[in-house]
């Protein structure tokens, strides 16, 4: 017995060390392929880091009466160690929203998060029982009342929206013409242009003119697309005057024949240096959206321009740079000013019309960003396609009867909070992953409480010659991760 102490006592550091290799072993290679986590957002976790950044969020920990994490802005970031060579996650999360009826959850594919993967986490207005889960032709989303479901593929995009999702895609175009117009506008910085074809045609001229006075010259790149098919690709070097005049106005055209029935877009990038001054096209129908910039017309001529323009939009976020675009803004029957510069303004319309309406500024200098299409003549209106799920999105009222969209209604406690599991694939090679929790539109006062998350990581159950490339890319990862 005194002799099988000392042997028991020196034991024990191999039985831990065993134990321990044991312990990391299962975790990173799970004889089922499938790993869980279940994370308290509380702080105290060594595979998610709380949410950042600080000024959007409360200090993880007690919330006064819970535990986690109070989301106050938009977006919000956080990481999650991956613990082993898995394929896929199932990411569960438990939150509450005050005030708050739209919540995204994505993964971000790159260093910046600017190529990020969307979910649809919440949607407040599709708790409605009224809203009825369905899919139509491949379509999943949510119809209203009796609504049936083929209104998920109609190709009339006036009454149903699109949630992260696409639609059926409307097949529109117009006969044969031989009117050609042209109108003067001051248009400013990156637009996207939406046509029907005439005739099997689409043909636009503009006079560009850039206002860069101190560096080199400016890229303009001109897109036509139909869909997920780029059909033609432009691009030119334009520069401005290093004196105190604007540099010339270069006159640039596209035209395309033999076209299908459809929507066109036309996509112009170029940063806000350059100016638009003119478009003329033979297109009856053709409209800007969903982002418009006015721009003033300082150094081109001595007159101020007003703005008018038509649009579907329900919800607008104005916005002006210079003190010669504080102004009151009219859109429908409904009116905002703008009183200080670089501070968003909303202006959401409070009618149940469904045709588009009347925008009226007295003066240009203005940004605006809206949840439709914008016409700079009214008879040229027509709806490219459905207008996008917004925060302020109120459907019934707005005459949105369908909604495509992936989403799934969460599961509701007895307590009040809310569980939505999203499901992403993740690269043999990653290590970490950056989530990404949006709120867009959040308003002072509204919230979005986190509680908990939990992650489920999947791979195929390896069988024993399978082990050699896990082992072997186990090695790269590591090697990465040391050599960074």
């Amino acid at each position: 017995m005194k002799r099988s102490l000392p042997i028991l006592l020196a034991s024990i550091p191999w039985i831990l060390a065993t134990a321990g290799i044991a312990w990391i072993v299962i975790h990173r290679f799970p004889p089922s392929g499938t790993i869980e986590f279940d994370v308290p957002m509380d702080g105290t976790s060594a595979w998610v880091n709380p949410f950042l950044p600080s000024q959007r969020v409360t200090p993880p920990g007690d919330q006064g009466g819970w535990r986690g994490q109070k989301i106050i802005g938009d977006p919000v970031y956080a990481t999650a160690r991956v613990p082993g060579i898995y394929d896929s996650v199932d990411v569960t999360v438990e939150y509450k929203t005050e005030g708050q009826p739209l919540l995204e959850l994505g993964v971000a594919r790159n260093a910046d998060a600017s190529n990020t993967e969307f979910h649809p986490l919440w949607f407040a207005p599709l708790s409605i029982p009224a809203w009825r889960p369905t899919s139509w032709n491949g379509i999943d989303g949510y119809v209203y009342s009796s609504t049936p479901p083929s209104a998920l593929a109609s190709s009339d995009p006036t009454s149903i929206a699109t949630w992260l999702a696409s639609s059926t895609r409307p097949t529109f175009s117009d006969p044969a013409s031989t009117s050609t117009a042209s109108i003067k506008v001051s248009l400013r910085g990156s637009i996207d242009i939406w046509a029907i074809p005439v005739d099997g045609k689409i043909s636009f001229d503009f006079d560009l003119q850039d206002s860069n006075r101190t560096e080199g010259r400016d890229a303009v790149v001109i897109q036509v697309s139909n869909g997920d098919r780029i059909i033609q690709t432009n691009a030119i070097g334009i520069s401005g005057s290093r004196d105190t005049s604007m540099g010339p106005v270069v006159h640039q055209e596209i035209s395309l024949d033999h076209l299908s029935a459809g929507v066109y877009r036309i996509q112009i990038t170029m940063s806000d240096n350059v100016f638009i001054r003119s478009i003329t096209t033979p297109c009856a129908h053709w409209v800007i959206g969903p982002r418009i910039v006015f721009g003033d017309n300082v150094g081109y001529t001595t007159s101020t321009p007003s703005i008018t323009a038509w649009s579907n939009s329900r919800h607008l976020v104005l916005e002006t740079f210079h003190r010669e675009g504080l102004q009151t803004v009219r859109f429908g029957m409904n009116t905002t000013t703008l009183a200080e510069t670089h501070q968003t303004v909303l202006l959401d319309r409070s009618d149940s019309r469904t045709q588009p309406q009347k925008l009226e500024a007295p003066y240009s200098d203005l940004r605006i960003v809206g949840d439709g299409y914008f016409s700079l003549r009214q008879n040229a209106f027509f709806v490219p396609q459905p207008r996008r799920v917004t925060a302020s999105m109120q459907p019934q009222q707005e005459g949105i009867y369908a909604i495509a969209s992936p989403y799934e209604r969460p599961a509701v406690f007895d307590d009040g909070w809310m569980s939505s599991t999203i499901h992403f694939t993740i690269e043999p090679s990653q290590d970490i992953i950056r989530f990404v929790l949006s709120a867009p539109g959040i308003q002072s006062g509204s919230s979005v409480d986190i509680r908990r998350i939990r992650l489920k990581y999947h791979r195929p159950p390896y069988r024993l010659n399978e082990w050699v490339h896990l082992i072997r890319q186990e090695m790269v990862n590591a090697w990465r991760r040391i050599s960074r």
